[in-house]
């Protein structure tokens, strides 16, 4: 019996503190979905929002570092269709602006303004301030707290002194949309990461820290001086026609034409990478050569160089020459790109105005060039097999 009388208040005891533990949990719900649907009911329950947002791009498997600073101002009670908000976004160089009907940019240096009066998706998948942004966070919340394939976990962070959520999400293949509006299937090795740290006191969020797990590059957005009970700015300043005074209409240049193929390829000579001396398309002459335009900050650019070592490798002991042609990057950057992808053919430097009497628009462009120097094929990109088969037929 005395046994007995000793292990019932003991059980109580342990019931008890359980009991007590669950009413802890309930009550101060700290797990990541929670957090996370605290901001999400947060930024919801805002009608407009401004802040000073600054994003740093550093990949430096790239050798790239950017960072740029925005003041921005959302009117989150907008009855737009398209994006479901308005927006003004200032920084040194300009202003953006999109009232719901119309997007336009002003260029206050050259005093020109653009307006796209029918903006789709498009036009604001590539606004570089709402990449990562609140913006982004208020739409993709929703879909992240609702997926539970996404890895997830809670801690606490200390900057300045003060105790902010930490918030660990694993995508794994995926990255989030420029408008949060669903996630990108993504091919690469890496998987995305993302760290988003919240201000415990009102539930906003501090900063997005987009990583991986394979190398150091990431993206950083920090949000500060944020404010949530803003004065709309002026009605007049929502309209283009209120800056046309000061501003004119920025003159669409039309790109030139690509060279077309049966064009005779013109003439150049370009200094050699790593060599003291030039080549020149004359010294080719009887070779079918394919000229790859190329610069350093570019993903498809350093997606083709296995398929041109490739053809080099196919063809080296035939007529036949690769010649990288860089446009504009310091001799410093081609080294350190050639240092880390390995090219095996020729890399030439100061091509720009290679590229601009070949008339390329964008990077990589090929252009394949036959034994009697005319183009037998230009276009963007490159497509291996496609080529094999036509440097095969040129030679």
């Amino acid at each position: 019996m005395k046994i007995a009388f000793l292990l019932i208040p003991a059980f109580l005891f342990l019931f008890m503190t359980n009991r007590d533990d669950d009413r802890t949990n309930t009550f101060n719900d700290n797990t990541a979905d929670s957090v996370l649907q605290r901001m999400s009911d947060k930024l919801n329950s805002l009608n407009n929002i401004s802040y000073e947002l600054k994003r740093e791009l550093n990949y430096s498997s790239e050798n790239y570092h950017n960072e740029t600073k925005w003041t921005v101002y959302y009117d989150l009670q907008s009855e737009d269709k398209i994006i479901g908000f308005k927006y003004q976004i200032d920084d040194e160089t300009g202003k953006q602006v999109f009232n719901g009907t119309e997007e336009f940019q002003l260029d206050r240096k050259l005093k020109t303004i653009i307006i796209i009066d029918q903006p789709d998706q498009q036009t604001f998948s590539n606004t570089s301030a709402l990449y990562n942004s609140i913006i982004t966070l208020k739409n993709v919340l929703p879909l992240i707290i609702g997926d539970k394939t996404v890895a997830k976990s809670v801690g606490d962070t200390i900057i300045n002194n003060t105790s902010y959520n930490l918030i660990t999400l694993n995508l794994n293949k995926r990255r989030i949309k420029n408008l949060g509006k669903g996630f990108d299937a993504m091919t690469t090795k890496s998987n995305f990461i993302y760290k988003i740290i919240i201000d415990k006191k009102n539930d906003l969020p501090f900063e997005v820290l987009q990583v991986n797990d394979l190398n150091n590059d990431f993206i950083k957005t920090n949000f500060t001086n944020i404010n949530t009970d803003n004065s709309s700015p002026s009605e007049f300043s929502w309209y283009y026609s209120t800056y046309t005074d000061e501003y004119k209409p920025a003159v669409q240049k039309e790109l030139p034409q690509l060279i077309s193929v049966g064009a005779v390829a013109p003439e150049w000579t370009l200094p050699v990478y790593n060599k003291a001396e030039n080549i020149s398309l004359g010294n080719l002459k009887g070779k079918v050569v394919l000229l790859d335009f190329w610069i350093k900050n570019c993903g498809p650019c350093i997606k083709s160089i296995p398929d041109l070592n490739a053809l080099r490798d196919r063809f080296k002991d035939k007529k036949f020459e690769i010649i990288g042609i860089n446009s504009y990057d310091a001799k410093e950057d081609v080294s350190w790109f050639c240092n880390k992808h390995q090219p095996n053919y020729k890399i030439v430097l100061q091509g720009k105005a290679v590229a601009e009497k070949y008339s390329v628009n964008s990077f990589p462009t090929v252009v394949l060039i036959n034994k009697e120097g005319k183009v037998v094929f230009s276009g963007e990109g490159l497509n291996k097999s496609e080529m094999e088969k036509m440097i095969e037929k040129a030679l």
